[in-house]
């Protein structure tokens, strides 16, 4: 809800609860979830202040994994990253129309002298990456021949990205100096779930994008096969970093009432082993992985047709020329 008590999405009051999740990462504090009787809108009902919700980040696991390799799950998840990383790459490009992007290879251009011009910035394709965590995307984005410009509010990530990557990465406080229309694509990738003021948010990606540009949203799907299965246990409700939890309704008549229209969704096929391995493990269930990846599979063809089922959507959004 916003703090005038309406829901973020259709302005409606009057709420109902739906279920309470645990913080199964830091605290071990349980959080009520509330869902909006007229358009479905799910929200975390009273997260911490926002000065207060570092201490919930404080989790070696949620730095976004970083470099740790500790058992076969965190193997796992970096073949999954790596994996995806070159998903999200080809993804942006295509979608932002630069596709020939896609087929520079940055050693070449350091061989022929054009590596200078790619670091300048000069005719490239601009990307900021809000939520920008650890780097490993923003860097991968950056050696393709993207001009990046990071965004994260965590001191340690953004330490982390600059010193192992060397990439431009800003603080939130920072954003207004970001020129306007300055940006071929935005992205957030499982970001806005965790903005305390979304709406401000897009403001600020409409003011950066370019006429032409697109913005690329990865979020969690409350109306997913898995989250239906695990209900209150669903690791990605993710209590209390996670405060908004948007579906396939949701998301697309948000964003509508602030200038965007949402143009394609594409779904995020891996995530739901991932999630459904993690929602074991909270449940302190044995061989988490293996059930993970055996109930996922049973979800994915159970639900084969319907890409609104999947675990994590991403929504293509523009903006709207009136």
């Amino acid at each position: 809800m916003t703090e005038t008590g309406s829901c973020l999405v259709c302005g409606s009051t009057g709420p109902e609860v739906l279920f309470t999740a645990k913080d199964h990462l830091v605290s071990g504090e349980d959080f009520v979830l509330k869902r909006c009787n007229v358009c479905g809108f799910t929200f975390t009902a009273d997260p911490p202040d926002e000065k207060d919700i570092a201490k919930f980040y404080l989790s070696e696991d949620y730095i976004s994994h970083s470099d740790k390799k500790q058992n076969l799950t965190d193997h796992v998840y970096h073949l999954a990253r790596n994996y995806m990383l070159r998903k999200k790459f080809n993804l942006v490009s295509k979608i932002s129309g630069r596709e020939k992007d896609a087929l520079v290879d940055i050693g070449s251009l350091r061989e022929d002298g054009m590596l200078a011009d790619i670091e300048s910035g000069r005719g490239t394709s601009t990307l900021v990456d809000i939520g920008s965590g650890t780097g490993y995307f923003a860097d991968c984005m950056n050696r393709k021949g993207w001009n990046v410009t990071g965004v994260e509010l965590s001191d340690q990530a953004r330490e982390y990205s600059v010193s192992r990557f060397g990439l431009t990465v800003i603080s939130p406080t920072e954003i207004p100096a970001i020129k306007d229309g300055s940006a071929d694509c935005v992205t957030l990738w499982h970001v806005l779930e965790h903005l305390y003021d979304p709406v401000m948010w897009l403001r600020e990606i409409s003011r950066i994008l370019k006429d032409d540009g697109k913005c690329i949203i990865a979020l969690p799907n409350i109306k997913s096969a898995d989250a239906v299965w695990f209900g209150s246990e669903w690791a990605a409700l993710d209590v209390p970093r996670h405060l908004w939890h948007f579906s396939p309704e949701t998301l697309p008549a948000f964003i509508n009432g602030y200038g965007f229209i949402c143009t394609k969704v594409i779904p995020m096929p891996l995530d739901i082993y991932y999630i459904s391995a993690l929602s074991y493990r909270n449940r302190g269930c044995k061989l988490p992985l293996l059930r993970g990846i055996v109930t996922g599979l049973f979800l994915t063809v159970k639900s084969l047709v319907k890409k609104d089922k999947a675990s994590s959507l991403i929504y293509v959004i523009l903006k709207q020329h009136r």
